[in-house]
């Protein structure tokens, strides 16, 4: 459990302090087909030999997305690669107009970055990403990181905002992942 709670933390996403900008108002458009995404991002993920290879019918269950906000950052999320039994890793790439490229998920614990995160989901309304990787298929242990869209000056895409971590996997959900044990937040 241990090394996978490592592993997810390498696989985090940012998000940051939120405030009243021009992201606020920002755009969300699922993707569905292969023809949907830039150039960079299909090399990605159609050709069999793609970082992130994955079959078009994979994006047909919704999670693949566009969040555009008015200053023209673009946030692409997309599958990436085989889902395990109940964890789907997703990349994120990110630019203005047609300058896209693939980013990273900073983190908090090891100062680092990774490339995916788990069974992102975003909140329009909340105007936040999410990841839960879960620890087992029930759900009731694994570790959940919020991340919010960085403000428009700033050079990184998202910022982490808190991440809650349940290492016992003990047949009780204890409310989800939202309520788990903080272990850092956002000052």
């Amino acid at each position: 459990m241990k090394q996978q709670m490592i592993a997810t933390v390498t696989a985090a996403v940012l998000a940051g302090p939120w405030a009243a900008s021009a992201e606020a108002s920002s755009s969300v458009r699922p993707i569905t087909r292969f023809a949907d995404l830039p150039d960079v991002v299909r090399a990605d993920i159609e050709p069999d030999d793609g970082d992130c290879h994955i079959e078009e019918q994979g994006l047909a269950y919704g999670d693949a997305l566009e969040v555009t906000g008015q200053t023209g950052k673009r946030l692409i999320i997309v599958p990436c690669g085989q889902a395990g039994a109940y964890n789907m890793p997703f990349a994120i790439y990110g630019g203005y107009g047609n300058h896209i490229s693939r980013t990273v998920f900073p983190l908090k614990f090891s100062e680092t970055t990774g490339d995916t995160a788990f069974n992102i989901r975003y909140d329009a309304t909340e105007r936040r990403f999410t990841s839960f990787a879960k620890g087992r298929g029930m759900g009731d242990c694994g570790s959940y990181y919020v991340w919010r869209i960085a403000e428009p000056d700033n050079t990184d895409f998202l910022v982490l905002e808190e991440v809650r971590i349940k290492e016992e996997c003990d047949a009780r959900a204890d409310g989800g992942p939202a309520t788990w044990p903080l272990v850092w937040k956002r000052q």
